[in-house]
C-alpha cells in the first residue's frame, strides 16, 4: 500500500517511467550511484523507482534494444532498411543529425540514435495504446533527419523512402486492416488496393541495381493488392495514372493498369 499521502502513479506515468528507464542508461547509471530519491521527479516515482531491481532493469532494457532491433518487415531494422543502413555504415555519417563521424555509423549506434529521438516517440509501441505510425516509418524518419546536407544525402533519402516504400507496401498487401497509422504522402487507394508514385535520381537507381534511361528524375510506381506487391520503374504514360486532376490520358492510364490488375 502508499505511504498516507503518496499518490502512486497512475497507468499513463507509470508507462511513461518505465519508457523513461529503459531508454535512458544516463538515468540508470544515476538510479544506481545516486539512489531512488535523487532521480525521482515526486513522490509517486519515488514510491516506484524504490521497488526496482537494478539487474533485472538492466537485463530488460538490454532485451528492450533488441527487440526493437529486431522489428521491422525483414525480421529486423537492419534487414528492412539493407542499403540505407549500408550506406551510412560506409558514409561516416554520425548519429547528429547532419554530422559525419567520418567512421560510419554502426548499428548500435544508429539504434541509440534512434531511440533517443523525436521519431522513435510516433511509434506506436503497445498495441492498443493509440495511433501512431510504425517502427519503419518512425526508423525512416530518423535516418532521413540523419542524412543532413551532405554531398550524397539525395541518394542516401531516396534510398531510405525507396525501402520503406517496400515496408508499407507490404504491409497493405498483407495487413488489413492496419495496425498503425501511416503518414507518408502520395499512397492512393484504388480498386483493388492501394498505388504510389515516386520519382528518383538515376543514380540512386544505379545504386539499388535497376536501370533506368535518361538523366532526369524516374518515374517509379509500387502497387498492393490482394496478389501481393508489385513494382518499378515505369513510363510516364503509366506515370499519367497518378494525376491528382482527372485527364483522358490519366483514365486511360487507369484503365490499362485495372486491367493488368494493378489498380
Amino acid at each position: 500500500m502508499s505511504a498516507p499521502g503518496v499518490r502512486s502513479l497512475d497507468g499513463e506515468r507509470l508507462t511513461e517511467l518505465i519508457m523513461r528507464l529503459l531508454l535512458d542508461s544516463r538515468l540508470r547509471e544515476r538510479l544506481a550511484t545516486e539512489g531512488a530519491a535523487a532521480v525521482a521527479a515526486d513522490a509517486g516515482e519515488l514510491e516506484c523507482l524504490e521497488t526496482i531491481d537494478l539487474d533485472e532493469l538492466d537485463a530488460a532494457a538490454r532485451r528492450f534494444r533488441s527487440n526493437i532491433w529486431r522489428l521491422g518487415t525483414g525480421g529486423s531494422l537492419a534487414a528492412t532498411f539493407p542499403r540505407s543502413v549500408s550506406l551510412f555504415a560506409a558514409t561516416g555519417v554520425g548519429v547528429g543529425v547532419g554530422t559525419g563521424t567520418g567512421t560510419g555509423t554502426g548499428e548500435a549506434e544508429l539504434l541509440d540514435g534512434f531511440l533517443g529521438s523525436p521519431s522513435f516517440a510516433r511509434f506506436r509501441l503497445i498495441p492498443y495504446s493509440g495511433s501512431g505510425v510504425s517502427v519503419e516509418e518512425a526508423f525512416a524518419s530518423y535516418l532521413l533527419g540523419l542524412a543532413g546536407t551532405r554531398p550524397d544525402a539525395a541518394i542516401l533519402r531516396e534510398t531510405v523512402d525507396h525501402e520503406l516504400m517496400i515496408a508499407l507496401f507490404t504491409a497493405l498487401a498483407c495487413e488489413q486492416p492496419l495496425s498503425f497509422v501511416i503518414e507518408s504522402e502520395g499512397i492512393v487507394e484504388t480498386d483493388r488496393g492501394h498505388a504510389a508514385l515516386r520519382r528518383y535520381a538515376p543514380a540512386a537507381l544505379a545504386s539499388w541495381g535497376e536501370a533506368a534511361a535518361g538523366d532526369g528524375a524516374v518515374p517509379y510506381a509500387y502497387f498492393a493488392t490482394p496478389a501481393g506487391v508489385t513494382r518499378g520503374v515505369v513510363s510516364e504514360r503509366v506515370a499519367a495514372a497518378f494525376a491528382a486532376t482527372p485527364t483522358a490520358e490519366s483514365d486511360a492510364a487507369r484503365r490499362a493498369l485495372s486491367r493488368r490488375g494493378l489498380w
